[in-house]
């Protein structure tokens, strides 16, 4: 007598979902550090803060977020002349930012977090995926 137990593209998926969320967490950085947070690309810039925070932070963390970002503005330009790792170099040694970054860390999310939840929707599409592959060929 034999015993058979199948298991379901919903199923595939959800394991998927919990080790890709599993490695995005154990992979990813705890947060984004100063030189992460100054040449990542604008759109994760602008999603990394978000302005609801940002509108119940302090002056001085309203003013270290500006520095932060005049600070990726000039590494923006250097980069049309080719010069944005000396420019790089140069703001990732000026104490001010530094002390601004420190400032408006707390604003920054855990990329761990984002990281868990990318992979994870990443692994479960692709586990289900595979499955209803699997089960079409098979049939």
């Amino acid at each position: 007598m034999s015993q058979s137990t199948t298991v379901t593209p919903f199923e595939v998926g959800v394991m998927s979902a919990v080790v890709g969320a599993g490695v995005g967490y154990a992979l990813a950085p705890r947060k984004y550090n100063l030189e992460q947070l100054l040449t990542i690309e604008p759109d994760v810039f602008e999603k990394s803060i978000s302005k609801k925070d940002l509108r119940k932070a302090t002056d001085a963390q309203k003013i270290a977020y500006n520095a932060i970002s005049d600070a990726r503005d000039a590494i923006i330009k250097a980069s049309k002349s080719n010069t944005a790792e000396t420019k790089l170099m140069e703001l990732m040694k000026s104490p001010d930012l530094d002390s601004a970054y420190r400032s408006i860390k707390g604003f920054l999310p855990k990329a761990r977090a984002q990281s868990a939840v990318v992979l994870g929707i990443i692994g479960g599409a692709v586990g289900t995926i595979a499955r209803m592959v699997y089960n079409q060929k098979k049939a």
